[in-house]
């Protein structure tokens, strides 16, 4: 038994160290996350993103819980044919265990988007930003405060001595995507992420180990009819870990956009299942209406955690706002 326990502890601080990575399962909805080349790849012309995550709760009394919002938007759209500039700023935070560690990271995604004709978009971006490690000792036992019978409060510990660290951190990437019309689209993207390899010391020397992702989705809605799918598939490597995803979404559309503007509003009901490769079975639902999409996953193990787990994993919550700003010569006559 004591075992058992022990591997799902160290189980859970491996996971812990990999969630700090963000491990979203819904990363599609947003792939400025992974890549700041694809900022602004939105359809119209500002979206507003954010999404929580939930993970271990059946596990521990202190559940992973991470957070991350965004906003992004095109500039000198229509100024020129060749393409145009999207900037966006993102903020992610991570939280596990009784000691409350966190990752804090905060960037400003830059990219230009180079049209090479009305549907071939090729785009270039860095996302310069701050990442931030805190730890709250405070809520640690120590072998020094252990009398024989129980942890005295209080007595001395042996502490840490730099509890929160932070330092530049930098990526880049190259993403390419054809658009047929706004149910009709393909992408792909590379990038890399820590660049630099930022020190985040607390007691032993700590660089960030360059993380490298590839993606690529697709929508496809099938001619006239009112159904459509959506692959995607996520790669990440960094360091010794790698996390894989594979897998689709099925769309139906209950409602088509306005056939009197381009203002892209369609209203679109959504369910995917997806594979981590190793680790959970995902399954998401989700709603899109007046370009507010509503999305809620949930993850089952299938991993080393199982025994502990129960099977439960995380469950995830996604809003998405995408919006129009210049409705000027929108309407078609």
């Amino acid at each position: 038994m004591k075992l058992t326990i022990l591997a799902a502890a160290f189980t859970i601080a491996i996971t812990g160290f990999a969630q700090q990575g963000r491990n979203f399962s819904m990363w599609f909805h947003n792939n400025m996350q992974h890549n700041p080349a694809a900022v602004a790849t939105n359809n119209n012309d500002m979206q507003l993103f954010t999404n929580f995550r939930y993970q271990y709760f059946t596990v521990t009394d202190k559940p992973f819980q991470t957070i991350s919002g965004s906003i992004e938007g095109k500039l000198f759209r229509g100024k020129t044919r060749n393409g145009y500039l999207g900037v966006g700023g993102a903020f992610m935070n991570d939280m596990s265990g009784d000691s409350r560690y966190s990752n804090t990271q905060v960037s400003i995604p830059i990219a230009y988007h180079l049209a090479f004709n009305e549907r071939n978009f090729f785009s270039i971006g860095v996302s310069p930003g701050l990442y931030q490690r805190t730890l709250s000792p405070g809520n640690l036992t120590w072998e020094s405060q252990w009398n024989g019978y129980e942890f005295v409060e209080g007595a001395p510990g042996e502490g840490i001595a730099n509890a929160n660290v932070s330092n530049f951190d930098l990526g880049a990437g190259l993403f390419y995507q054809y658009r047929k019309d706004n149910t009709k689209r393909i992408y792909l993207g590379f990038s890399t992420q820590h660049i630099l390899e930022p020190n985040l010391d607390f007691n032993i020397t700590d660089n960030l180990y360059r993380r490298f992702t590839g993606q690529i989705g697709a929508n496809y809605r099938l001619g006239n009819s009112r159904f459509g799918i959506s692959p995607q598939v996520l790669a990440m490597f960094q360091g010794p870990n790698r996390n894989i995803m594979v897998g689709s979404n099925f769309d139906f559309y209950l409602q088509d956009p306005s056939l009197r503007t381009i203002f892209f509003r369609p209203q679109i009901f959504s369910f995917g299942i997806y594979h981590r490769y190793m680790d959970a079975v995902v399954v998401n639902f989700q709603y899109t209406f007046n370009g507010l999409t509503i999305a809620l996953s949930y993850d089952s193990n299938i991993n080393t955690m199982l025994p502990a787990s129960k099977t439960v994993g995380a469950a995830e919550l996604v809003l998405k706002y995408d919006m129009i700003l210049n409705k000027k010569g929108k309407f078609i006559y």
